[in-house]
């Protein structure tokens, strides 16, 4: 399957509410639309994830991002250097579009820009996010290749997209940049001493 079918596939299954398997730059992902509750519902009970937990999500640019989150300063200086690529960045919601059980009713979100052409070109023509969590079981490690992928996530999914091994092999790392100072959530491919650097070289 070449990837202009692969593309409009994804797009079919995303927009009837199902769920794909799709390559990073840091590991493989469930993706489903951001924006759909019954959508959201099926990437939990994939998971097995308990419900109060946030998930990430997954745009094609910060001019896409900017639609649904309130952009900021820290956000711009660290998007110019690492994005798209290994980090995600929690924001204050602006549209309530995206369903809440994404974000477990709070006034924040997870967005990340994958550094991932095929990725990106999908997340584009959709037109509005997708999920970005591991395509695992919770508590498994997150998978760096489709075959590290349990049977019981595949069996429940509608389009795998196989692009080979990662290539960061890390998550991304995540930061709380709604206000200054930035707050680590989670440090992965990205430390964060390198990211405070950034932001305190250009924010004075």
């Amino acid at each position: 399957m070449n990837d202009e079918v692969l593309i409009n596939k994804a797009i079919r299954i995303l927009r009837s509410g199902g769920v794909i398997i799709y390559p990073t730059e840091t590991v493989y992902g469930l993706g489903a639309d951001a924006t759909n509750h019954l959508a959201i519902n099926k990437i939990f009970e994939i998971k097995r994830r308990d419900k109060f937990k946030p998930l990430l999500i997954a745009f094609s640019s910060v001019e896409m991002a900017k639609k649904y989150v309130w952009w900021n300063k820290y956000a711009d200086i660290l998007a110019k250097k690492y994005l798209p690529g290994p980090l995600s960045l929690v924001l204050s919601i602006k549209d309530d579009s995206i369903d809440e059980n994404v974000y477990q009713g709070g006034i924040k979100v997870g967005i990340r820009i994958p550094k991932n052409e095929l990725v990106l070109k999908i997340i584009n023509s959709f037109n509005k996010p997708i999920t970005s969590t591991s395509a695992n079981i919770s508590g498994e490690k997150p998978p760096i290749k489709v075959e590290d992928i349990s049977e019981d996530v595949k069996n429940k999914v509608d389009l795998i997209i196989d692009k080979g091994e990662c290539e960061t092999k890390i998550p991304s790392t995540i930061v709380d940049v709604s206000s200054y100072p930035p707050r680590l959530i989670r440090e992965g491919a990205i430390k964060f001493e390198e990211i405070l650097k950034t932001l305190n070289s250009t924010v004075q």
